[in-house]
């Protein structure tokens, strides 16, 4: 059970680090970011400071999840496989609307 929690971090950890990077990549096309949250602190401390700020977070947040796993594995799991799940389709989703709008 310790490895599925290990590889769900690890698959999350990876997820933000994807989804920071397809981030930067929209934006540099010009694509408006829809997080209006992000947006924000874009518009505060410029593209690259705004979403390393919003990805640390988030990052920072899972590792929390993880921590919590020696009193709660059943719960730990489930949160993990739910950032998995929703990140997964967001990530597929803005990449297949990037492949249609700008791949030709």
């Amino acid at each position: 059970m310790i490895l599925l929690l290990r590889l769900s971090l690890i698959y999350n950890l990876f997820l933000q680090f994807f989804d920071g990077l397809l981030t930067y990549q929209a934006l540099s096309l010009g694509v408006p970011e829809a997080n209006p949250l992000v947006n924000a602190a874009i518009v505060e401390w410029g593209v690259i400071w705004g979403l390393l700020y919003w990805k640390t977070l988030a990052c920072v947040l899972l590792l929390l999840i993880f921590a919590l796993r020696h009193r709660r594995k059943a719960l730990t799991i489930r949160a993990l496989t739910l950032t998995a799940s929703v990140y997964s389709v967001f990530s597929a989703a803005a990449l297949y609307e990037a492949l249609l709008r700008f791949g030709g």
